[in-house]
């Protein structure tokens, strides 16, 4: 009996199918489920935040771990962009469904997981909100099922707060926290997709990005504190007012007011007696560097852990074949991503979908991601370049395809390899000369006779001969060159030189034609 046989059962169809349509992870105001948080990371300290990682150590319910998880995000310009651009690494990817089999009852189920799925109006929503659990190490997100048809499927997809949930001490598993108490409750099955990428081996909680990530946002944050610290103090030049002896109290008061006024007004208006001195600090620029070092470096360690490298944020844009910005994630990362989401959905969606509607399967379809490995396009292009002019034979349309590019149509103005010849004798040459070696109709080949080719064919092979019997013979390249000039002395000198001027002959004695017709 299937998945669907069993919920719909007489006994069970009124309260498994009313409840597959309920939400359960619902918020609570007031409450361990509470939609809105007043922050923890404003004034968090090194000493605080130790005392918050270990308590996730220790297996304690992490809401302010994760709590200040979601902040970072928030706050830390270059986290989000690194860990925005592994997430979009992958919802970029085209889906589809892998049939589990080429009999048409299982083609008949992936075209449903594709119309259901795939073509859900909230799917790619749905692996947006699943990738949160690479910054968190975990991510939920509720399955509201529609059962009013024959075929029940997804209506929507919540993303519920990591905060409301916690792992069970004992069993490890990802339970719903209660919302009054310190309780926990199973996850109801067929109701959330939970997904928990094997980043880290060991503790799931721990394995998340934010976990590592945190020590050197806190890092940063004291470094940019102290930065615009020495900044207010040193980045504005001393006012030192100056007064002579007999000056009165109201002179002096007179003179600090001028100082101060300076600072905001620009101006200031004083006695004759005194006097204004600007002093500007010489050793400014050069100490404030070890904080811009720091934060750059702070920088660079995020990018290492949430993209595998830095050279997406440093690499240098424009170049043909940058791999896209540098393949801004990492390949091997990518691929583990894709993979380890792929297993989640099918796990968590796909077959409690096809279990509802078609029964228990053998074999299943799989939603798939499409991943492509890249191509370097730019060592591509360097090797048609040079291997071309050699014989070697290249699809035009495959590079097209490589290159973005469409194909030329019939009318098409076509870009063109530079005439050979100079300006000037371009000038005086007929217009009807053709400059593209595509459109020239015969070769220098097609100007000879039988006879002459088969000289030339006999002269390239004798060549061929002498230089493998050389280097059969050679030991070193001094060796090679020595039984090179042993052996040319057994070529037919005349019969070079005579089947060179037959074709020299011949080639001008038929463009001496070519001309003379036109004319």
């Amino acid at each position: 009996m299937g998945l669907f046989e069993k919920i719909s059962g007489k006994s069970q169809k009124g309260k498994d199918k009313q409840g597959l349509a309920e939400q359960r992870a619902t918020p609570v105001a007031n409450s361990n489920r509470d939609l809105w948080s007043g922050g923890l990371v404003s004034g968090l300290t090194p000493e605080r935040l130790a005392a918050i990682l270990d308590k996730v150590r220790y297996g304690d319910i992490p809401a302010e771990y994760l709590e200040i998880a979601g902040e970072l995000e928030e706050r830390d310009a270059h986290y989000r962009s690194v860990l925005s651009t592994r997430k979009h690494a992958v919802e970029g990817l085209e889906l589809y469904v892998q049939a589990g089999s080429d009999d048409k009852a299982a083609l008949a189920i992936a075209d449903a997981v594709n119309e259901d799925i795939i073509n859900h109006a909230d799917c790619m929503d749905l692996i947006k909100n699943a990738l949160d659990a690479l910054g968190k190490g975990f991510s939920v997100n509720e399955i509201i099922w529609d059962t009013s048809g024959s075929r029940w499927k997804p209506e929507t997809f919540i993303y519920r707060d990591p905060r409301w949930f916690a792992y069970d001490k004992e069993s490890g598993v990802l339970s719903l926290r209660d919302a009054y108490g310190l309780e926990l409750h199973p996850l109801e099955p067929y109701k959330f997709i939970v997904h928990e990428p094997n980043l880290l081996s060991g503790k799931q909680i721990t394995s998340g990005l934010s976990f590592t990530a945190l020590f050197y946002w806190l890092i940063k944050t004291y470094d940019v504190t102290s930065w615009a610290a020495f900044a207010d103090r040193f980045g504005y030049p001393v006012r030192l007012g100056k007064y002579g002896r007999k000056a009165t109290k109201e002179d002096i008061a007179t003179l600090k007011r001028a100082v101060a006024a300076i600072g905001s007004d620009v101006g200031a208006v004083i006695p004759d007696a005194m006097a204004i001195d600007i002093i500007e600090s010489k050793t400014t620029a050069g100490n404030s560097e070890v904080y811009e070092k720091i934060a750059e470096w702070a920088d660079k360690q995020l990018s290492k852990l949430v993209l595998g490298q830095t050279a997406s944020s440093e690499g240098t844009p424009g170049k043909l074949g940058d791999s896209q910005d540098q393949q801004a994630v990492r390949q091997d990362i990518l691929k583990a991503d894709v993979r380890q989401l792929e297993q989640t959905l099918n796990r968590d969606l796909v077959i409690p979908y096809v279990d509802f509607n078609f029964g228990i399967q053998e074999k299943y379809p799989k939603l798939r991601i499409k991943y492509v490995e890249p191509k370097n396009v730019q060592l591509i292009v360097d090797s048609v370049t040079k291997l071309v002019p050699l014989g070697f034979k290249v699809k035009a349309q495959e590079m097209h395809a490589l290159l973005g590019l469409s194909a030329p149509e019939k009318d098409d103005d076509i870009l063109t390899a530079p005439s050979p010849y100079a300006p000037e004798m371009n000038a005086q040459m007929p217009q009807h000369i053709a400059l593209n070696a595509s459109e020239i109709p015969h070769s220098a080949s097609d100007t000879l006779d039988d006879e002459t080719r088969e000289g030339f064919i006999e002269i390239s092979d004798d060549i061929v001969k002498v230089l493998e019997k050389a280097m059969n013979r050679a030991t070193d390249f001094k060796s090679f060159e020595t039984e090179l000039q042993k052996l040319v002395t057994d070529w037919d000198a005349g019969k070079i030189a005579r089947t060179m001027a037959i074709a020299f002959f011949k080639a001008r004695a038929e463009g001496d034609a070519h001309f003379a017709d036109e004319d």
